[in-house]
């Protein structure tokens, strides 16, 4: 099973099964590991290529999205066309009238004495809170 090489060294030709698995040899084992050293590699430089694409292709679309925000930001029109479609996006949510003001409550006019004295003392309340 060992032979002696050239320097007098004792070399394995062939392996125990039991070691090598399905590989008939030291030889196979080792061929088989190169190429799959091989493959990793090339996988790996198709993986880094495909990466460097990827953030090439981010790198080019956020100045993009950056020079249209610019120009909009300077047309006046393209700004305020962008706010009412925003805006009309949100409807049936209350929102602030032009100029600041809050939404106001409807009017409450009572029609009694009764009422008229409820809405006061509910006022007076709410004020000491």
């Amino acid at each position: 099973m060992e032979e002696e090489n050239r320097n007098g060294n004792p070399e394995q030709t062939e392996a125990p099964a039991s070691g090598l698995g399905k590989f008939k040899s030291v030889e196979a084992l080792v061929r088989a590991y190169g190429e799959l050293e091989a493959e990793f590699t090339r996988r790996s430089q198709r993986l880094k290529a495909v990466e460097e694409q990827l953030e090439q292709e981010k790198a080019h679309a956020a100045p993009g999205q950056e020079e249209l925000l610019r120009a909009a930001a300077q047309n006046d029109e393209v700004r305020a066309r962008i706010v009412s479609d925003y805006l009309q996006s949100l409807r049936g949510a209350p929102l602030m009238g032009a100029g600041g003001t809050g939404v106001v409550a409807p009017r409450c006019k009572p029609s009694t004495i009764g009422e008229a004295g409820d809405l006061a003392l509910g006022y007076l309340r709410n004020q000491n809170k």
